[in-house]
């Protein structure tokens, strides 16, 4: 059996105190001043005793110095180290947990952490969350925000859109002013309107909306909301505004002194021209043939029906229309005479409508609007201008409107009283033939009396 060498040590309190002594000289350096010395060690130190004011103490693991102390003669004080005392080539890793950091610039560095800050905690009543200038959060949120008095405005880049808000802080009867925009991949949203009450973190929806306005590829422009509109204001060449206005109703109104609206190519090749003048002195042209169903319109002076069906002139209560016109040309002239549209259907006095027709006093006359070159024309005279009429004709042949105003004669009338006055001649030639044929048979008897 081998021997052993090993020397057997009884460790007293004494004797570990001796090994810890002589551990820690072997880890002491002395420093160049000769008076102290700079420990190492995997922890920080916990013990105030053996050492002299300006003795270092180093936590170094694997290596690398984590933290430094030094010993002010009563106790350890942390190390801290000034920027302008540290300067190095690179550094290739800084890992630390800093705590507050004051800097001056930092250039060309990627820095990771939670929320940056900029400036100080906006300084006003209103800003009831502490809102800084400008935020950036973790969720990558960038918000620049401002207050005072009267108004907070906050902008933001978050989850892949741009926000603005605008909140006033004065009440307006129970409501605070509000505005939001947004554009994001789908489009731009502006919403005015109000909050019910004090927004101070820009979190309360708008829930009285005032008008909107929404840009999309989808839907394109959606208007919404009393004030909400589309203004052309013509060009810089106009001294004063020429253009039109499209309401949220796709109205199209005068802006400045514009009086036309057209559609076409420009001003010399216009499909249509629209009046919008309030004054009313601008009417409507259509430039090319106008179809409303199966009623058209053309460029040549003709009104077609397109499905050859008849063209009715009617009121709104489904009743014909009076029409006026200079000549008119016809092919035939067709009055309603069916028993079925009438009521109080009585035989007329032929002999009073033929004295009626007989007391009518004929003239002749020219219009004034006629010219030298027009014929002589014959009626009957409607005497609107003297109170004591000088042209007789009968009130029932006279025409009126449906305020009472007279027009002129109803010929239609006028024309079934001749044919009234007709009847009566022919009753009249019936019987004188009647007492021809009677006295020539008398004259035949006689004459053959006289020749027997």
């Amino acid at each position: 059996m081998a021997e052993s060498n090993a020397t057997q040590v009884i460790l007293t309190d004494d004797g570990l105190k001796i090994i810890k002594a002589q551990q820690e000289a072997k880890n002491a350096l002395t420093l160049a001043n000769g008076k102290n010395k700079a420990y190492t060690s995997t922890s920080a130190p916990i013990s105030s005793s053996g050492y002299v004011s300006g003795d270092l103490w180093y936590v170094l693991i694997s290596g690398i110095v984590t933290d430094m102390y030094y010993f002010d003669g009563a106790k350890w004080q942390s190390y801290l180290q000034d920027a302008a005392t540290l300067n190095v080539g690179k550094l290739s890793a800084l890992s630390a947990n800093l705590g507050n950091v004051t800097a001056g610039v930092l250039h060309g560095v990627d820095i990771y952490g939670s929320n940056f800050y900029a400036g100080d905690i906006i300084n006003d009543a209103n800003n009831t969350a502490k809102y800084y200038p400008m935020t950036i959060t973790p969720d990558g949120a960038y918000k620049s925000t401002y207050f005072d008095s009267m108004v907070g405005l906050q902008s933001s880049v978050e989850s892949g859109a741009i926000i603005y808000k605008y909140r006033s802080m004065t009440d307006n009867s129970g409501q605070y002013l509000a505005y939001d925009s947004v554009i994001n991949g789908q489009g731009l949203n502006l919403q005015s309107g109000y909050t019910s009450a004090k927004d101070t973190t820009f979190s309360n929806p708008v829930n009285t909306t005032t008008g909107y306005v929404i840009v999309n590829a989808n839907d394109g422009i959606t208007l919404h909301g009393d004030n909400q509109q589309i203004t052309f204001n013509g060009t810089s060449a106009d001294v004063t505004p020429k253009g039109v206005i499209i309401t949220p109703y796709g109205n199209i109104n005068p802006n400045g002194t514009q009086n036309i609206w057209y559609v076409g190519n420009n001003m010399a090749m216009k499909t249509a021209e629209f009046g919008i003048d309030g004054s009313g002195t601008y009417g409507i042209k259509f430039s090319r043939s106008l179809d409303i169903g199966n009623f058209n319109i053309n460029t040549y002076h003709t009104i077609t029906s397109s499905d050859d069906g008849p063209i009715h002139f009617d009121r709104a209560n489904g009743n014909p229309v009076d029409i006026y016109a200079s000549a008119v040309h016809y092919n035939s002239l067709v009055k309603s005479s069916l028993l079925s549209v009438k009521k109080d259907v009585q035989k007329a006095d032929t002999s009073y409508w033929a004295q009626l027709v007989n007391s009518i006093d004929l003239a002749t006359y020219q219009y004034k609007t006629d010219d030298n070159t027009s014929h002589i024309r014959l009626s009957s005279i409607v005497d609107d201008v003297n109170d004591t009429k000088q042209w007789q004709l009968p009130d029932v042949f006279i025409s009126r409107d449906e305020d009472g105003k007279l027009c002129g004669v109803d010929d239609s009338v006028l024309l079934n009283a001749t044919l009234a006055m007709v009847q009566e001649q022919q009753k009249e030639i019936d019987q004188l033939n009647g007492h021809n044929m009677e006295l020539e048979a008398r004259l035949n008897k006689l004459e053959a009396k006289l020749n027997g």
